[in-house]
């Protein structure tokens, strides 16, 4: 249920930045990194949300939504830390969080990735 909420959590932080943006436009257009950047937190955030899901109902879709989201997660944080480096070094805090929550959904797909080993996944 947690991965639920969470992928709840990244599609609305998504929406609302798309909203602001839109509302800011005129003042400080949005750089198309930014919409790069808000696209791969919503796909981010819909691959959780599709993963707690599947986890939840015990489905045997689970393992491709935790892998996918997993990717997603990898290839974003990679990208944010060696090409663009001065957000990178900016907000150091939110991307501490982002790792230490990026190390949790690894261990949680360790284990949906045992799961169907133990015959408990469908």
């Amino acid at each position: 249920m947690f991965y639920v909420m969470g992928g709840l959590m990244l599609m609305c932080q998504a929406w609302l930045s798309w909203r602001l943006q839109r509302a800011l436009a005129g003042l400080a257009p949005a750089s198309v990194g930014d919409h790069v950047c808000d696209g791969v937190i919503a796909l981010g955030g819909a691959l959780v949300f599709a993963s707690g899901l599947a986890l939840a109902m015990l489905s045997g879709w689970a393992v491709a939504a935790f892998l996918s989201g997993w990717t997603i997660q990898a290839l974003y944080l990679l990208w944010s830390s060696r090409w663009s480096r001065e957000a990178f070094l900016t907000c150091q805090q939110g991307r501490r969080q982002s790792v230490h929550a990026f190390a949790g959904y690894t261990a949680a797909t360790g284990l949906v990735l045992w799961l169907p080993t133990a015959g408990v996944l469908g």
